[in-house]
């Protein structure tokens, strides 16, 4: 990895039972794949108890249940094993804003404060150096031809991840290593506008319309396009307003409830 081939890296990804620690989100899944160069030094992976139920929108994109996670441990009793991975490296994420508010908010429900730590987040890479049709991460892995087998599950991609970020690296010798890690620091409060999914973002910012399947409070799934104009908070939920083209009409959609999307192409 050239620049960075004397430093451990730790790349981290979770899943969760929604978007926003925030308004309860809570973590049900994590990984950590620890490196150095080449060398893969050891994995830690297990399924999270989040005592909270999984949104329709995060069970149907990582396939976890109820039963899945009802004998999995409280995120209490992995807490210190987590920091202690995160420890001295070079932390990779693929938005990792999103992954370091979920660890960061477990910490400080037990009284624990995530500190400052040195983040390559290759979503932001992707973003600035480079012209996918689309920045998800699997997007990115198709477009590379990179396996992803498993994905969605959080040490698959860990693995997707660091696969992205050799090839990143590879195309980056010439950036200077400040442009490529940053600092990360927990923020003290709600951050004025929520993360968001990559495509959501990348809607908004393109003016470009999304094909979503969407199942409603009665649990009824519908497809549809959609046109995003803007995203609101309301009752402790993440609504994303847009033009419906299925009904002709501006309708709000609640983030945690469409379970699968689809940026247009072009």
């Amino acid at each position: 990895m050239g620049k960075l081939a004397s430093r451990t890296l730790a790349f981290l990804d979770v899943e969760t039972t929604g978007l926003s620690p925030w308004f309860g989100d809570r973590i049900c899944e994590i990984a950590i794949l620890r490196t150095e160069g080449d060398a893969i030094l050891d994995t830690f992976d297990t399924l999270v108890n989040p005592e909270r139920p999984l949104s329709p929108g995060a069970a149907r994109v990582n396939g976890l249940t109820e039963i899945d996670l009802a004998d999995a441990p409280l995120f209490a009793g992995i807490a210190a094993q987590v920091s202690l991975w995160l420890e001295d490296a070079i932390l990779v994420c693929h938005n990792a804003p999103f992954d370091l508010s979920f660890v960061s908010s477990e910490l400080n429900r037990l009284g624990h404060k995530l500190p400052p730590l040195e983040v390559i987040d290759t979503l932001q890479l992707a973003r600035q150096h480079f012209a996918f049709a689309s920045n998800g991460l699997q997007a990115i892995a198709d477009a590379l031809s990179i396996d992803r087998s498993g994905a969605h599950r959080a040490l698959a991609d860990t693995l997707t991840t660091r696969a992205v970020l050799e090839h990143f690296l590879s195309r980056l010798k010439r950036v200077p290593l400040e442009e490529i890690v940053t600092t990360y620091t927990s923020p003290l409060v709600m951050p004025a506008s929520p993360d968001l999914p990559p495509l959501i973002q990348e809607a908004l910012v393109g003016q470009k319309r999304l094909f979503i399947h969407y199942v409603d409070q009665k649990g009824r799934e519908s497809q549809r396009w959609i046109s995003p104009k803007q995203v609101l908070i309301l009752h402790d939920y993440i609504y994303v307003s847009a033009h419906c083209h299925l009904r002709d009409q501006d309708r709000s959609f609640r983030l945690d409830r469409i379970t699968e999307m689809k940026l247009e192409e072009g």
